[in-house]
């Protein structure tokens, strides 16, 4: 195998805010994860604090629960769901054991015979996170070369050849374009067309820069809406990187830098960088040779801590369904479904908090809010609001209870529950719910915060950092 090194688009604000799963795809290279406490001054994140995205209702946090606990074998939501019309005043986000993790500053860690689990996600800072992956792919043997491809030679829907700046010629039985937006070689492809979501994703714009570092860590990413867009605190061991996404036809860069200070509450300490957003999917992610990965397949807006899940899934499906052979490549059609089913919940799941959104008599949220959204997100919010059920498709990132905490904590509230609850007696139904909420506060008060995690993370993962610097 061999890498061609484009020059990095990354600058260093740049962060990335990444979702639980990222362990699991660490434990399938042998990435140990003390590594990214160490060297890419990560910090554990319980979940997802969302402000301002509903008025003057409380922010909601989306935490990162696993699994929820069933109530009746129908699930804890609808045993909440009923107890509401009863007369329940408890919000339903104080059930979440990830949410209160978040909110009081704690780090999920596993419990033995514990009935309640969650689990957290990260901050990284992304040139360091690059770093540390180049150096482990070529300790692993893979070659690597930067420079810029000057043509791309192509037969059919086939690329033949890489022509580098240098004059260098490079062939291969297969190419995979990891590129970012730039999607250098799938661009070319026939029927790799970009297909737009800018309908139901509204920003075109990011700017990037950092404030100090928050103390203590907290236990969450903060997003706040504002009247253009959106606004993301990453808190990392050594800043804080701030994101704003916005839709430059409602304001310019140059307004978003001078408000930056005031929309995130925080001194900036760096120069800032513009990007442009493009949100869509190309129509196809693997024509002949050619497979995109991460950006180069699928871009959405850096919200609910997705962009590096995206690369990592397609890198695990092209793991899983890597050709054996150099011809017809049965693979590719079966790729491309998978990549599209995960894109499509992605953009579904991103495209509901716009959706749902009450910040009335605001140009941009009130296009959003009347907007027709996909079927695929309808059927979703009309089933929920029906009876408090969100039915899954095959190759879902979030799983019911991270919908359910969405569309409960935007105000979606059912207007009614699985008639099979009705069968728990209404004495075991309050001890369920008691024991529920009592369970969630014990064992939030048994979790390390995170300043002790990092600390602990650091100490332990000395040894590490020395075997890492031997070449």
């Amino acid at each position: 195998m061999r890498v061609i090194e484009l020059p990095t688009l990354l600058r260093p604000a740049d962060a990335y805010s990444a979702l639980p799963e990222l362990a699991g795809f660490h434990y399938r290279i042998g990435l140990e994860e003390q590594l990214l406490f160490n060297l890419c001054k990560a910090v554990p994140i319980a979940g997802q604090r969302f402000s301002n995205w509903s008025g003057a209702a409380a922010p909601l946090i989306h935490g990162y629960d696993r699994p929820s606990l069933p109530g009746a074998g129908l699930g804890f939501t609808q045993l909440w769901v009923k107890g509401r019309q009863k007369g329940l005043r408890t919000a339903f986000e104080n059930f979440s054991l990830g949410a209160m993790a978040a909110r009081a500053g704690r780090v999920p860690v596993p419990m033995e015979g514990a009935e309640l689990h969650s689990t957290f996600g990260y901050n990284i800072d992304a040139s360091a996170y690059s770093a540390l992956l180049r150096h482990f792919a070529t300790r692993g043997g893979v070659e690597s070369k930067a420079a810029i491809v000057s043509d791309v030679e192509t037969e059919g829907d086939k690329i033949v050849a890489l022509t580098l700046a240098d004059g260098e010629r490079v062939d291969a039985d297969l190419f995979v374009d990891a590129s970012g937006p730039q999607a250098v070689l799938i661009s070319r492809m026939p029927g790799a067309e970009f297909e737009s979501w800018r309908e139901w994703l509204p920003c075109d714009r990011t700017l990037v820069a950092a404030g100090k570092a928050l103390r203590p860590y907290p236990g969450f990413s903060q997003i706040s809406a504002f009247r253009q867009g959106w606004i993301g605190l990453y808190p990392l061991q050594d800043r804080t990187t701030v994101v704003a996404a916005y839709d430059s036809s409602e304001i310019s860069d140059q307004d978003v830098l001078e408000r930056l200070p005031v929309l995130a509450r925080l001194p900036i300490d760096s120069d800032a960088v513009v990007y442009s957003l493009t949100q869509g999917i190309r129509k196809r992610t693997w024509v002949g040779n050619c497979v995109a990965v991460g950006e180069s397949a699928l871009s959405l807006e850096p919200l609910d801590a997705v962009q590096l899940h995206i690369t990592h899934n397609c890198i695990s499906q092209l793991m899983t369904h890597f050709p054996v052979g150099a011809g017809a490549l049965p693979e590719a059609e079966l790729y491309d479904r998978i990549i599209r089913r995960v894109a499509i919940n992605l953009r579904d799941f991103q495209a509901a908090h716009y959706k749902l959104n009450r910040r009335f008599d605001q140009p941009l949220w009130d296009r959003c809010r009347d907007a027709a959204v996909p079927s695929t997100l309808q059927r979703k919010l009309d089933v929920f609001a029906a009876r408090g059920r969100v039915p899954l498709y095959d190759d879902e990132t979030f799983q019911e209870d991270g919908w359910e905490s969405l569309f409960i904590g935007h105000g979606l509230m059912p207007k009614s529950y699985d008639p099979r609850v009705d069968a728990v007696p209404e004495q075991e139904h309050i001890a369920q719910v008691q024991r529920r909420l009592q369970d969630v506060v014990s064992r939030v008060e048994a979790m390390p915060s995170v300043d002790d995690f990092i600390a602990r993370a650091e100490h332990q993962g000395q040894a590490e950092v020395t075997v890492l610097g031997q070449d």
